[in-house]
């Protein structure tokens, strides 16, 4: 898909490199497609993966994992799980036209427990707020972090040309998304249950597996830089403390695309 220029790529790659220490961490959900602007219409093929070193593929997520399958965008877009491979599930698109569509998928919620020595590592790799920092830091010790997990996978493809982008502009009903904002296609909102995410932690990472720390403006906006080029993904996380019971809930949420 092709974005806007602005700011110089240096800044990209400087800032990028400065925060590259939490790659070593991540544990990412992500969809690629075999292309991001497919040649022609016709089966699409998408695979969703868990790694840490984005865009590789490592970890397959099995068929009974998935909740539910979203695909929205011009001509009638439907998204199919195919088989599984060693290092993520296979997925067709099929019903497409010649403009933008937005496949995504959302994971069944997990329950995880994290002990002591995994709770900083978690919270490093996932930047949550301050009260959900605050809420962890408050547990008795040694702690044991429960959380219920929910993942959350969308990628923005083109079939021949992209078109109309209205489809990357809406959200397709997840708890935690991103879209698309405005025209130039530089800017992404962040969304959670629908609503903005205003000054919000948000991660930027480039095909060479660097991980840029943004944060949303006060309309829960991120805006690429400028000269930012290739596949790369965005990616947030929120904690949200338990309100009765003993389970914090985490949902995970990411958007591949590409640059030219």
């Amino acid at each position: 898909m092709k974005f806007g220029t602005g700011q110089a790529r240096k800044a990209f790659l400087t800032a990028a490199a400065l925060t590259a220490s939490s790659a070593a961490y991540a544990h990412d959900f992500f969809l690629m497609p075999s292309a991001f602007t497919a040649p022609q219409a016709g089966p699409l093929n998408i695979q969703a993966t868990v790694g840490s070193s984005f865009p590789k593929l490592e970890n397959v997520v099995t068929a009974d994992r998935v909740d539910r399958l979203y695909a929205e965008g011009v001509g009638n877009p439907r998204l199919a799980i195919v088989a599984p491979a060693s290092n993520a599930l296979n997925l067709h698109l099929t019903g497409t036209r010649p403009g933008t569509v937005v496949a995504g998928v959302r994971t069944k919620a997990r329950d995880v427990e994290y002990a002591e020595d995994r709770i900083p590592i978690i919270l490093e790799e996932y930047r949550v707020s301050p009260e959900a920092q605050a809420a962890v830091k408050a547990l008795p010790r040694p702690r044991t972090l429960k959380v219920s997990s929910r993942r959350f996978a969308k990628t923005i493809v083109c079939v021949q040309r992209c078109g109309d982008r209205s489809a990357a502009t809406k959200p397709l009903g997840a708890e935690l998304e991103f879209v698309m904002s405005g025209k130039g296609g530089d800017r992404f909102r962040l969304l959670k249950e629908g609503r903005p995410l205003r000054n919000y932690p948000v991660d930027l990472v480039s095909s060479d597996s660097k991980r840029l720390h943004l944060t949303t403006d006060a309309g829960g906006e991120i805006r690429l830089p400028g000269d930012a080029k290739g596949s790369m993904m965005l990616f947030s996380a929120v904690m949200t403390p338990p309100a009765g019971g003993d389970r914090f809930k985490l949902d995970l949420t990411s958007l591949t695309i590409q640059r030219r």
